[in-house]
């Protein structure tokens, strides 16, 4: 028995790749992040949403949801207690906006060994098949990479529009949740979310656990303990967030944002 986690739920989660639901945070301070994303747009000029791979640095309390108990407490009982958070982003999708994300593999352009990440999808709002939840297609995780299509589609949240061809959607499972609630899934499963096709915004946060032990193929990069200790020093650390919306923090995360939309860097299926 683990911490939060049964026998049968970690052997659910090896062979399926995804568990859902548990809980994160109330929903009434979901609903004050959510009212602080609104915020920053507004007085920023763009979204926290266009921010790929630095999300959780962006704000004190995203920074205090990536170390969130509740959360590292089930993640610990499936990748072990030295855990860093390698990246976040924030999803958003507004009201009938068009907005989507199309089939892929979080492990496409990562540039991991091993492939042992987890993600945490935390609900700031309710996410369900009306506003477009993730999906996820089970057991995928267990076979080699996809090829990716790059589309560069402007209504496509993914950084390079990458999209696997061919899935056979009738297999999906809709990760529904409610606001403070948080999902869990592979780095390899295959997932996406379709239009939100409601009147309000459907908002979460990804934020990606791997063990210490895993190492970047791309050269050094940064990450952050999170719980436990790390004998490996794979990564560089990155740095702590000592207020909202840091000049040298938004700079750090825009980095490392750009070295992801990298075009030079090639997908995982086409670099063996």
């Amino acid at each position: 028995m683990g911490r939060r986690l049964s026998a049968d739920q970690v052997e659910f989660y090896a062979r399926e790749g995804y568990l859902a639901p548990f809980r994160a945070i109330p929903a009434a301070e979901a609903a004050a992040r959510r009212t602080g994303l609104d915020a920053f747009e507004r007085e920023e000029g763009f979204s926290a949403g266009s921010i790929h791979m630095k999300g959780h640095l962006a704000f004190r309390w995203s920074w205090a949801l990536a170390r969130n108990t509740a959360i590292l407490d089930v993640v610990e009982d499936l990748i072990g207690p030295d855990i860093l958070v390698f990246a976040s982003k924030f999803w958003i999708k507004g009201g009938r906006d068009g907005i989507f994300v199309s089939w892929h593999q979080d492990s496409a352009y990562f540039g991991l060994e091993p492939h042992a990440l987890v993600t945490a999808w935390v609900a700031l709002t309710p996410s369900h098949p009306a506003n477009g939840c993730v999906r996820v297609m089970p057991r995928s995780h267990t076979g080699p990479a996809f090829s990716h299509r790059e589309t560069y589609h402007e209504k496509n949240l993914l950084a390079r529009g990458q999209t696997i061809d061919g899935i056979d959607e009738t297999k999906a499972v809709d990760l529904v949740l409610e606001a403070g609630e948080f999902s869990l899934h592979h780095e390899r499963i295959v997932h996406g979310s379709t239009a939100n096709e409601t009147d309000d915004a459907r908002i979460g946060l990804a934020l990606f656990y791997i063990p210490t032990e895993v190492r970047s193929t791309l050269g050094r990069r940064t990450a952050a303990l999170v719980r436990g200790t790390d004998r490996f020093g794979h990564w560089d650390t990155d740095p702590e967030p000592a207020r909202d919306r840091d000049p040298a923090i938004l700079a750090h995360m825009r980095a490392a944002m750009a070295r992801y939309k990298d075009r030079s860097v090639a997908q995982e299926a086409e670099t063996g």
